[in-house]
């Protein structure tokens, strides 16, 4: 195993509480589930003798439209990104950049050899990992590399992370049912704000996901079966849940588009499907120092592109109420109006 870290969960928690306005959180707050009709009873829970990881992952095998044999639930998408290198992996990965960090950094500390092209052979030994809508950028897959995907995964493991999915507002859906090769993740964490119930979800064929379920036992056993109850309440009751994300998503989408529109020295692709951008600037610091000084200078904290193999750049989430987004970037232009 290799020394790495988790740079950006490091900078989001040891930075927030200096941050008038965080625009690095990618997850939503966290919901009203008293509101939206769930039941949050523990005395209700411990009435209830089913076996909470059997019965969430029936439920998630219904939405998805695959049989819950299918179905491995995890500690969140970061256990699930551990299980795919660590389990399908033989010494080498391939992760294309820009990416979310973990996509990176584990099968590094697991000592694999990461390259970045989704190009030329395939390597049999190698897991391929993606995220899909893109973290940082918020693309989706297009069709072409769709294609490429197929191919690859009848030779070697694909895996997908497809965490920020719930916000291209479609009838769920998961790349494991066009293409059954692939092994595919998710959580209740970023749509559903719900993170600290550390519940996530694994969709693979049956062969691969008995060996993920027999890593996951291994690696942590078994998970909070009270998370694992609200989780279930949750995807069962979404509806009002996809409302609350829409509403969110495309109000301050449109801020952000009209900051973007400012011509302040920076540009994104602003098409996609997640709550955050990649933003690009040209010369000056790199991303750390950029994003320093910004929350220093300006009390914004964003994500620097570095964490994402993406140099001179910086993500920026729109989570946060509108009143306070608006306000991060009103500040975030002064803060680019001085640099030029």
């Amino acid at each position: 195993m290799l020394p790495t870290e988790f740079r950006l969960v490091d900078w989001i928690l040891g930075r927030s509480k200096d941050a008038k306005y965080n625009l690095s959180n990618s997850g939503l707050p966290e919901p009203p589930l008293a509101e939206l009709g769930v039941d949050t009873s523990f005395e209700a829970f411990s009435k209830e003798k089913d076996v909470h990881e059997r019965v969430l992952a029936e439920t998630v095998a219904r939405i998805y439209r695959v049989e819950a044999k299918n179905v491995v639930v995890t500690s969140g998408a970061s256990e699930a990104i551990f299980l795919a290198f660590s389990v399908l992996g033989k010494g080498s990965a391939v992760v294309p950049v820009p990416n979310y960090e973990p996509m990176l950094s584990v099968p590094r500390w697991l000592g694999m050899k990461v390259g970045h092209s989704l190009d030329g052979a395939v390597r049999p030994g190698a897991v391929y990992g993606l995220t899909d809508p893109n973290n940082p950028t918020g693309a989706r897959l297009g069709s072409a590399a769709l294609d490429r995907l197929g191919e690859i995964s009848k030779k070697a493991p694909v895996f997908v992370n497809e965490t920020y999915g719930g916000f291209a507002f479609e009838e769920p859906a998961t790349l494991h049912s066009r293409l059954d090769d692939v092994v595919t993740c998710s959580s209740m964490t970023k749509f559903y704000g719900l993170g600290r119930l550390r519940v996530g979800w694994m969709i693979a064929d049956a062969k691969r996901a008995g060996l993920l379920r027999r890593g996951k036992k291994l690696l942590s056993g078994h998970d909070s079966e009270y998370s694992l109850w609200l989780a279930r309440q949750v995807l069962e009751k979404r509806g009002p849940f996809v409302e609350r994300a829409r509403r969110t998503y495309e109000e301050n989408l449109a801020a952000v588009r009209r900051f973007a529109r400012r011509g302040l020295g920076v540009s994104a692709e602003l098409s996609g499907a997640a709550p955050f951008r990649l933003f690009r600037y040209e010369g000056g610091p790199n991303s750390v120092s950029f994003a320093k000084a910004l929350l220093a200078h300006r009390s914004v904290l964003v994500g620097p592109g570095d964490f994402f193999g993406a140099p001179r750049s910086f993500r920026l989430c729109f989570t946060s109420p509108r009143d306070e987004l608006e306000a991060g970037l009103e500040e975030l232009a002064a803060f680019l109006g001085d640099r030029r």
